[in-house]
């Protein structure tokens, strides 16, 4: 009786040590990501098509414009039709916000990640950003990239100004010139303008930044949600200018002859956008999938179309004023915050965007 108990105990154990032991030798993401690399490109296709068909969705983090990114996504099924891509969309802060605290809570949703380089230290600093090496990414310069993401465009921040009531010969050039009495109450701000304070204080250092920032605010600054939104207010008369917004917004909106000019002031914010993976993407096959897409020359040019400077060297942008802002990279007038810069001013940063500019208590404590 006693054997035979101790033979219905095995039994009954063998699934669960069956599923423990499968569970225990599944590969990790990065462990599939890495053993694709020295497959030639047509096995490397294949392999990749077959667990993305088994998976049959992925998800995908970003700040993009909702009406872009799904704009990609559709694309990307026409290519690959028996993959679900979904997209979150939020600003940058929230979208990093999410996926640390989904991670924190055990919960692996989410596959691709879009932040900006000035948020991405947080996420490398919690292990949530996997390794992804992949052929497409040979022909980008070293500038845009490094071993936990690839580059998809360049945002560089600029002045607009409605022409129909400021002269092009008298816009502000330079912040300085912001701090001039004719723009008190006339220049909205984008309240996440993070991006900008923390170019400001890679170029300038806190004590001037600080010190800037506060004779800026006495400006009453007209702060609203949102660059394009800002933009949008300024064209319809809100205020004349508006000095946190994307260069290729309103060069879009100019050429279809919308009431907007822009400046290239004298010291231009400029972020890299960074495509990751996700460290525990629980559709590792698709994911990948969808981040070469992305980068190829195809995916490239979708982004492009929409006035933006993207990192893949073989896509022009196709505004003329857009190619001069390109041509200005690797000068002094461009601040690009590296990873370390941004790791080190990001607390200061968050810190004075919200008590200098925005008057809050800050989300930084």
């Amino acid at each position: 009786m006693k054997r035979i108990y101790q033979l219905l105990l095995a039994t009954l154990a063998l699934p669960f040590l069956v599923a423990v032991g499968h569970s225990a030798s599944a590969p990790t993401p990065e462990e599939i990501w890495k053993s694709l690399e020295k497959l030639p490109p047509a096995e490397r296709e294949k392999k990749l098509i077959e667990g993305a068909k088994k998976e049959g969705e992925m998800l995908w983090y970003t700040n993009s414009g909702i009406e872009n990114a799904t704009r990609y996504t559709q694309a990307f099924k026409k290519n690959y039709p028996f993959i679900n891509a979904q997209v979150w969309r939020a600003k940058t802060r929230q979208v990093t916000q999410r996926a640390i605290s989904e991670a924190a809570a055990g919960k692996h949703f989410v596959d691709i990640i879009k932040p900006s380089t000035d948020l991405l230290p947080v996420m490398l600093d919690k292990n949530l950003i996997g390794k992804y090496e992949t052929p497409g990414r040979a022909i980008y310069p070293a500038v845009a990239k490094s071993p936990f993401y690839t580059s998809i465009n360049y945002a560089f921040r600029v002045f607009a100004f409605n022409p129909r009531k400021v002269n092009a010969k008298d816009a502000p050039r330079s912040w300085e010139d912001l701090l001039q009495a004719k723009w008190k109450n006339e220049i909205l701000f984008d309240e996440s303008s993070l991006e900008e304070v923390m170019a400001l204080l890679g170029a300038w250092g806190r004590d001037r930044t600080v010190n800037y920032l506060n004779k800026l605010t006495q400006q009453n600054l007209l702060i609203r949600v949102g660059r394009d939104t800002t933009t949008q207010m300024m064209m319809a008369g809100e205020g004349n200018l508006a000095v946190t917004t994307y260069a290729y917004n309103n060069e879009s909106l100019k050429a279809a002859g919308a009431p907007v000019d822009w400046v290239a002031e004298d010291l231009i914010p400029t972020l890299i956008y960074p495509l990751t993976m996700a460290r525990n993407a629980p559709h590792p096959y698709a994911a990948a999938l969808f981040y070469d897409f992305m980068i190829s020359e195809e995916g490239q040019r979708l982004i492009a179309r929409e006035g933006r400077v993207v990192a893949h060297p073989k896509v022009e942008p196709i505004y003329p004023r857009m190619k001069e802002l390109q041509n200005l990279l690797g000068t002094p007038r461009i601040q690009l915050n590296t990873l370390e810069q941004n790791a080190k001013l990001l607390k200061d940063g968050v810190q004075i965007l919200d008590e200098v500019v925005l008057k809050r208590k800050s989300s930084s404590h």
